[in-house]
């Protein structure tokens, strides 16, 4: 099972919320998830949460999802039933009121609602997004850069149905079938723990013209991303993007 859950998020005093806070906002979920899934968590090599903290309209966006059972067991109930998330760096409390949940029960279904789309796909990088690759940031967003991520992220996360390309020939495939029709993009660094990591915000239009299975399975993992996000550290508040296709 896969979840997203949109929380709107209301301050108790005036503040400027950026989106780092959504690191804050994580901490604060684990600290009321049972333990062991807290331990679990950070032994992941691919974490089971991808959240991150819109801030651009004047309420305040709380996007989650939860990448799997084993996440919704954990913390299913209390995104259903939100209480009061207290900031304490920053001297804030805020109170989640529960706008929308989107569930999608199995990989089929996330086929399914792949299929329906026209196969010109918009991402929106809502906070700060960027790669690393030979142990260097890369904050230009390239369609192999965006497909491998993606597959690693759901292999880690659905290990009953993976996705397999051991020579690579397959990512470079579709990869080149993924033509970049629009962007709008600015570089944006993300404060995260006494850091500045370098990357971007803003949108990127990716028009799929492969064929067949591949077709099938870009759709399908550019739709993933509106719910798994990406690039690194989409648990702690990075690489958050909303999805969507146009004709």
């Amino acid at each position: 099972m896969l979840t997203r859950y949109c929380l709107e998020l209301t301050p108790d005093r005036p503040c400027t919320p950026g989106p780092e806070w959504g690191y804050r906002l994580y901490a604060v979920l684990l600290e009321r998830a049972p333990k062991d899934f807290g331990i679990q968590v950070h032994q992941m090599n691919i974490s089971p949460i991808s959240q991150f903290l819109d801030c651009r309209a004047r309420q305040m966006k709380w996007v989650i999802s939860l990448l799997g059972n084993q996440a919704e067991e954990a913390l299913g109930d209390l995104l259903e039933s939100p209480a009061p998330l207290r900031l304490t760096k920053d001297e804030v409390m805020l109170s989640p009121v529960l706008k929308n949940t989107d569930r999608i029960a199995d990989p089929d279904e996330m086929f399914f609602r792949a299929a329906q789309g026209s196969g010109r796909h918009v991402l929106q990088f809502r906070t700060p997004t960027a790669f690393k690759s030979r142990g260097n940031y890369q904050i230009l967003p390239t369609s192999r850069l965006i497909l491998q991520n993606l597959i690693n992220k759901w292999n880690g996360c659905f290990s009953d149905c993976m996705i397999e390309d051991e020579d690579g020939e397959g990512i470079e495939a579709m990869a080149d079938g993924l033509v970049c029709r629009r962007f709008q993009l600015h570089d944006q660094r993300y404060f995260l723990k006494g850091n500045s990591i370098p990357g971007f915000v803003g949108t990127l239009t990716l028009d799929n013209q492969l064929k067949g299975f591949h077709r099938e399975l870009v759709d399908m993992l550019l739709t993933f991303a509106g719910y798994a996000g990406v690039g690194i550290k989409t648990s702690l508040g990075m690489g958050g993007v909303e999805h969507r296709t146009e004709a």
